[in-house]
């Protein structure tokens, strides 16, 4: 058996982290930001041991981006199986070896109002908002490039965006 086939059962072994992601809408308006590489990032992150998942979304979104939401609603989950390029910081390169990926819930609401946030390393700048159309229609185009690894994630984010947007 080579290397690469006695990595690859190990880590099927591995749990999933519980993780989350949210688009919050205010108008036509949605929770987001884009990265220098063009990347669209969405609240979320990791579940705390001493929390539920709806706990956590909404903490992890207070944080990010000091966001207060409302009609918090469960859209969906999926398994996301990190390949071995996903790691590029040290924290992901350490998760890299205690996770197979993410076990993702997706949520959707509606963005309050915002409070003032400690500023952390995951702390959202100023602009907080594009507009779901513009979001939608990056991701379609990134989903076109997108990786086998990367593809169903992409495909799940667009299929909540698009009902949201109806």
């Amino acid at each position: 058996m080579e290397l690469k086939e006695v990595i690859m059962v190990e880590r099927s072994r591995l749990p999933f982290r519980s993780n989350c992601e949210g688009y919050f809408l205010k108008g036509e308006n949605i929770l987001a930001k884009q990265t220098k590489e063009g990347i669209i990032i969405f609240p979320g992150g990791g579940i705390d041991d001493n929390e539920t998942i709806e706990e956590g979304m909404l903490r992890e979104t207070k944080e990010e981006t000091g966001a207060i939401i409302t009609e918090l609603k469960k859209l969906g989950n999926m398994n996301l199986i990190w390949g071995p390029q996903w790691a590029k910081t040290e924290k992901q390169k350490k998760r890299y070896e205690h996770y197979q990926g993410d076990d993702m819930t997706f949520f959707s609401g509606v963005v309050k109002e915002f409070q003032n946030t400690e500023v952390k390393e995951d702390t959202w700048g100023e602009n907080k908002f594009i507009p779901l159309e513009k979001v939608i229609q990056i991701l379609r185009l990134q989903l076109i490039e997108a990786d086998e690894e990367i593809r169903p994630y992409r495909e799940k984010q667009l299929f909540f965006l698009e009902g949201l947007n109806q």
